[in-house]
C-alpha cells in the first residue's frame, strides 16, 4: 500500500466510500491522519482504524487540510456535491485518491494511459508485457486496483495507471514519466462543461510529462493532433519540453497478427503505444513481441466469449459509445450486431456509417428506436428489447446464414450506448450476454462443436 507520510496528522474528509475512498482511507489511516468519512448510500462493512462516519454536514471544517473525492461524484460541474461545494467555499483542497498514492513519493517510474477509448485496454496490455519481460510493475488506477493499494515495484520497476478524466482534474502532483494520451471524442461533457473542458483534462495528462519522459499521442482525431502539435510548438520553443511519439496502427509490432483478442486497427493502434512505452522503457523487441503475442485481452473488450464450428460470440460490452463500437464493426467480418441502451449525446454516432459487415443490428434498450433510425437503409434491423431477445434472435439467424459452409459469423455486442436502463454497469451486460451465449452454444446441435474461446 502506498503511505503518504507528508499527510500524517491531517485532517482529511473522504466523500465516496467505494474501492477508491476506502484504498485512501485505509492509506492516510496508515500514516495517523484524522479521518471524516461520508457517503450518500454505502455503508463500509469496515472503518479504518480512528476513522469516524458522519454527514459530510457534520465535518470539522475549520481543520480541515483536505477532501479526498471519488471519481463518480460532480466536484464542479454540473453541480457539485454539496459537500464539495462546502469544500471550495472554505478553500480547502479537493483531490483524488490517486492524488494521495502519489503523494507517497513512490521510487518507480510512472506511466499514465488516458483517452476517451482504448485506455483500458492499452493499460493492461502494457503492464502484461512488462511482467512478461521480467521488469516489476503494478497496474491500477481507473482499472482494476485502486492507487493507493498497489505495492511500489521499486527504481527498477514501473507502475502504470488509468487515468480518468476526472482523476486528472483532481490530481495536482501528478508527475509521469511518461504520458499515453490515445484519442479524444465526445463523453462526459456534462461533467467538463463540454468538449474544451473535457479535452483540458486529457491534456493534463501531457503537462505531467517532465523534459526527459515522452508524450504518447494518438492522430486519430483533431484534438490529439492539435495536442501533439502544440507539445511541437514547446519542443522548439523550450528546452524542458518532453520528448514526442505520434502513434498510428501501422507502427504496430507484427506480433499483434498473433493475438486474438487485438483485432481491428484500433488496437493495432493501441499496441503501437505499448511498443513505444516498452521501448522508451528498455525493453527488448523480442520481449515486446512476446508480451504481445501471449496477451489474453479484457473482459468486455472484444473478449470472445463462446462459439460453434461456424458462429463465434464477442463481447464488448465496454463499448458505451459510437466511436468504440465502430471500431469494434470494423475489426469482423460478417457481423450480426446486437447494440442499444442508454444513449450519449452523439447516439449511434459513426458506428452508423461502417456498417459494411453488419448482417443485420439487432437493438434494445431506450436507444432502440433512434438507433433504428439512425441505421435506416444502412441495414436490417430488428427491435428486440432485451438483450436475451436479441441475442438468441442473432444466434437463431447466423447460424441459418453459415449452414452448410457458407462462412463464419460474428454476434457482436458492441452497444454504443451505456448500460444504466437495463443493467447496473456494462461488466452485468457482458455477463448476461456471456451467459445466453455458452447456454445457446450448449443446446445447439451436437454436430456443431465449440470454438476456440468456449
Amino acid at each position: 500500500m502506498m503511505h503518504p507520510h507528508s499527510m500524517s496528522g491531517q485532517t482529511v474528509g473522504i466523500l465516496g466510500l467505494g474501492v477508491s475512498g476506502m484504498a485512501a482511507a485505509r492509506a492516510l489511516a496508515g500514516v495517523g491522519a484524522h479521518l471524516w468519512l461520508h457517503d450518500d448510500s454505502i455503508t463500509p462493512d469496515q472503518l479504518p482504524a480512528g476513522a469516524q462516519r458522519a454527514d459530510w454536514q457534520a465535518w470539522p471544517w475549520d481543520r480541515m487540510d483536505a477532501m479526498v473525492i471519488s471519481p463518480g461524484i460532480p466536484h464542479h460541474l454540473p453541480a457539485p456535491h454539496p459537500a464539495a461545494a462546502r469544500a471550495a467555499q472554505a478553500g480547502i483542497e479537493i483531490i483524488s485518491e490517486v492524488e494521495i498514492a502519489l503523494r507517497a513519493r513512490p521510487a518507480a517510474r510512472l506511466v499514465v494511459v488516458t483517452g476517451t477509448n482504448g485506455k483500458s485496454t492499452t493499460t493492461a496490455l502494457l503492464g502484461h508485457c512488462l511482467s512478461t519481460a521480467g521488469i516489476p510493475v503494478a497496474v491500477g488506477g481507473n482499472i482494476g486496483d485502486a492507487a493507493c493499494n498497489l505495492q511500489d515495484p521499486g527504481r527498477d520497476g514501473v507502475i502504470v495507471l488509468e487515468m480518468s478524466s476526472y482523476q486528472l482534474e483532481t490530481t495536482p502532483a501528478l508527475r509521469a514519466d511518461i504520458a499515453v494520451l490515445l484519442n479524444i471524442t465526445p463523453d462526459h461533457l456534462d461533467r467538463h462543461g463540454g468538449m474544451t473542458g473535457y479535452v483540458a483534462a486529457k491534456a493534463r495528462a501531457l503537462a505531467a510529462v517532465g523534459a526527459d519522459g515522452l508524450a504518447v499521442i494518438g492522430a486519430g482525431d483533431t484534438h490529439v493532433r492539435a495536442l501533439a502539435d502544440g507539445l511541437r510548438q514547446r519542443s522548439a520553443d523550450h528546452a524542458d519540453a518532453p520528448g514526442l511519439a505520434v502513434i498510428t496502427p501501422d507502427q504496430a509490432p507484427s506480433a499483434v497478427h498473433n493475438c486474438a483478442a487485438l483485432a481491428g486497427s484500433h488496437n493495432a493502434e493501441n499496441a503501437a503505444a505499448v511498443a513505444i512505452c516498452l521501448r522508451h522503457l528498455g525493453c527488448s523487441e523480442d520481449a515486446i513481441d512476446a508480451g504481445i503475442s501471449s496477451f489474453a485481452g479484457l473482459p468486455h473488450r472484444l473478449q470472445p466469449v463462446t462459439g460453434t464450428a461456424t458462429v463465434t460470440f464477442v463481447n464488448d460490452s465496454k463499448a458505451t459509445n459510437g466511436v468504440a463500437a465502430a471500431r469494434a464493426l470494423t475489426a469482423f467480418e460478417k457481423i450480426f450486431w446486437i447494440a442499444g441502451g442508454a444513449a450519449k449525446e452523439d447516439g449511434l454516432g459513426p458506428a452508423a456509417a461502417v456498417t459494411d459487415a453488419v448482417q443485420k443490428a439487432y437493438l434494445i434498450g431506450a436507444a432502440a428506436e433512434d438507433f433504428a433510425a439512425a441505421l435506416d437503409g444502412r441495414c436490417p434491423v430488428t427491435l428486440c428489447g432485451d438483450l436475451e431477445t436479441a441475442t438468441e434472435t442473432a444466434f437463431a439467424d447466423a447460424s441459418a446464414a453459415t449452414a452448410g459452409g457458407h462462412g463464419n459469423a460474428t454476434i457482436l455486442l458492441s452497444p454504443a450506448a451505456a448500460s444504466f436502463d437495463q443493467f447496473p454497469n456494462f461488466a452485468a451486460r457482458g455477463a448476461l450476454f456471456a451467459s445466453i451465449a455458452h447456454r445457446l452454444v450448449a443446446a445447439a446441435p451436437a454436430t456443431i462443436s465449440g470454438g476456440a474461446h468456449a
